[in-house]
This record gives structure tokens, C-alpha cells and sequence, in this order.
């Protein structure tokens, strides 16, 4: 008997949770089938068979989460093997027995994409084709159910659940408060106009926030089990919102880049994520996070840091003001800046001049 494990997916990932199994108890798999997709507070990975056989025993079902370690699933090999028994924690018994009676649905991923999509429960909609298949009227009419009720009731898991989890952690392990500045984009904006307009306004921000964080390093650190980490080198976080949840890729020594090289790399990013191919997004080790929600018309705002780093600067919307100069009205351009900060480490006048520092950068970019 063979037994499948969770293996280390990183150093600071001790826990995953169980996202989609794709094979049933009785299965025949060969070695490098994809068993199961587990989930942890960064990304998803796939578990792949080492060893051919019968799907014996799956001993974690999905919406269950499982440590370093622990046995997935187990392998008829022909080798005989006691059965590994699994262990439920008391407070989540009630949930796991929910979930031990669901049943593995067999559906093309177009319809499963589809599921996904619309929110639609797999396992209880009743399939009108041949042999009682679900077809995608099936899953429409089982979606335009749902919103007709008027309310819909649905699990937290994947994604949300551990975007969940890390943020409530964050918040009731750190004493976070969060400090706003407006920033005079106007000479960025005219340079821009008139040699960089292929270069995003927030590959802009996020190199001065990086320049600004070079004479402030003391806000590029990482706090964990009571120490303080101050790094020389910034890797950058940037949250990026994605159809399946918020996903933090990073951008490792970006105080190294150009402003093109920090633009280019950037793109690539969003469109890896755009493109789910995660393979090639580092999500792990950022020193320092950025969260732009001027896109959707956002001033400032409260961001959360994202644990174990001790800072998180929020960009907000791009807009016109108007002032009066040497007595005459002239119209210019200013960004909303919030900074996050964990004033367990830094004090408010050391976050107050980093903005200011950012602030300045902005005006002689």
C-alpha cells in the first residue's frame, strides 16, 4: 500500500486545503496521474501518483484541510498495508461528515468551468441526458433556480477560505493602523503624456513607493514569532484581483529595475495570472506589499497587511483638483496614498515621512 502525503510546498505553508479530488475510491491510476488539487494561503498545486495502482482509501475529502505530512490518499500497489484511519478534529466533525457524503461528480471541465462560474453545487443538480449526465442546460436552469429563490447559500472554501483565514490572522495579530496622504501627480502626468504613455500608472507609484522605501528600510521588514527581519533588498508584493480570489504575486529585488524593466515585469504577471498559469508566479518571500484599487474609482482605503510583513501601501483613483497659484486657478492632477502600517514596529512620524518621501518622488519623477 502506498500512501500519498502532503508534501512541503514552502517553508511558510504548514497547512493546505483539500480543493477538488480527480479520482474516486476504486480508480486505476498510473504514476504522474493527477490525484488532487490542494490549496494553500498562496496558491493552488496539484498531487501527482508516484506509483501505479487501485485508489484505495481517500483519507482527507475535499473541504477538509490537511498538515505537512499527512496521508491524502492511499495506493493499492498489491503490497499489503494497514488502513490509515483519518483524524477529525472534534470542531470540524459536524462539517467533515457533510462533506464525506458528497458524491464525485463526473463532468467534462468545459461544464465544470461552467459550475464554477455560475456557483452552481454539482452535487445537486439532476442530470436530464443520457444515463442521467448532467448537460449544460442542466447547470444553466440549476443557476437561474438559484437567483430566482432570491438567496443563495454557499460553503466558504478555496481560495476565500484561506483569503479568509490569512486575514483575520493578520488583523488579530498585529496592531494595525493605517495613515493617508495625497500625492501631486501633475509633472509625472505631463511626462508621461509626452514620452512614456505605454507605461502604467501603477508600475509609476510603484517605483517611486520603491525608491521611497530605500531611505526607509525600516518599513521593508518581516515580523514573526516575536523578531524583526529588515531586509537590504525589496521584493515587491503586488495584490492582484483574479476571477477565482486575490492572489499576492512578487516581484523579487524590484529596487534593482528600471522603471520599463519594473513595467514589463508587471505585465507579465497580470497576464500569467490572467492566464491561470501559475507555474510561472512567484507567490512567496515579498518584503513589502502594493494594492491598487484606483480602477475602480476607489479614494482611499484601509488594506490589510499581508503577514509577516509590517507595511502595505494602498493606491487610490487618479483625479483632477484645482488650486490657486501666484493668484491665478490652475487645475493639476493628485493620487490618494494610504499606508498600513504595524505600529508594533514603527511609530507614526517614521510611516508619516516614508509618505512624505513618496510624495516629494511623485512631483520631481
Amino acid at each position: 500500500m502506498f500512501h500519498v502525503k502532503l508534501p512541503q510546498t514552502s517553508d511558510e505553508i504548514e497547512e493546505s486545503l483539500v480543493v477538488f479530488w480527480h479520482v474516486e475510491e476504486g480508480d486505476k491510476v498510473e504514476e504522474g496521474d493527477t490525484l488532487v488539487e490542494v490549496q494553500t494561503e498562496k496558491a493552488v498545486f496539484e498531487i501527482e501518483a508516484e506509483e501505479a495502482g487501485t485508489i484505495h482509501q481517500i483519507i482527507v475529502k475535499r473541504g477538509d484541510s490537511a498538515k505537512v505530512g499527512d496521508v491524502l490518499v492511499t495506493i493499492d500497489t498489491g503490497a499489503d498495508s494497514e488502513t490509515v484511519k483519518p483524524t477529525i478534529p472534534e470542531d470540524r466533525a459536524e462539517s467533515a461528515v457533510a462533506l464525506d457524503d458528497r458524491s464525485f461528480v463526473r463532468i467534462s471541465p468545459r461544464l465544470r468551468k461552467l459550475a464554477k462560474d455560475l456557483n452552481v453545487n454539482l452535487t445537486d443538480v439532476i442530470g436530464t441526458g443520457p444515463g442521467g449526465a448532467l448537460t449544460e442546460e442542466d447547470i444553466q436552469q440549476a443557476s437561474a433556480g438559484s437567483i430566482e429563490m432570491g438567496t443563495k447559500t454557499e460553503e466558504m472554501a478555496g481560495i476565500r477560505k484561506t483569503i479568509a483565514t490569512r486575514m483575520m490572522k493578520s488583523l488579530q495579530e498585529s496592531a494595525q493602523l493605517t495613515i493617508t496622504a495625497w500625492a501631486d501627480v501633475t509633472a509625472i502626468g505631463t511626462k508621461r503624456k509626452e514620452r512614456m504613455s505605454s507605461i502604467s500608472w501603477n508600475s509609476i507609484i510603484s517605483h517611486a513607493a520603491i525608491r521611497a522605501l530605500e531611505q526607509h528600510q525600516a518599513l521593508n521588514a518581516h515580523i514573526k514569532d516575536g523578531r524583526v527581519t529588515y531586509y537590504e533588498q525589496i521584493h515587491l508584493g503586488m495584490a492582484v484581483d483574479t476571477d477565482e480570489g486575490l492572489y499576492v504575486p512578487v516581484l523579487r529585488d524590484a529596487d534593482q529595475l528600471t522603471l520599463n524593466e519594473l513595467d514589463e515585469a508587471l505585465k507579465n504577471i497580470s497576464r500569467n495570472l490572467s492566464e491561470k498559469n501559475l507555474s510561472s508566479v512567484e507567490l512567496t518571500g515579498s518584503t513589502f506589499t502594493i494594492t491598487n484599487l484606483g480602477g475602480y474609482g476607489v479614494q482611499f482605503f484601509t488594506p490589510i497587511i499581508n503577514p509577516p510583513e509590517v507595511c502595505i501601501l494602498g493606491i487610490g483613483k487618479i483625479e483632477p483638483y484645482i488650486i490657486l497659484e501666484n493668484g491665478e486657478i490652475i487645475q493639476k492632477e493628485r493620487v490618494p496614498l494610504s499606508l498600513t502600517f504595524d505600529h508594533r514596529i514603527i511609530d507614526g512620524a517614521p510611516a508619516a515621512r516614508y509618505l512624505q518621501t513618496l510624495a516629494d518622488l511623485c512631483q520631481v519623477f
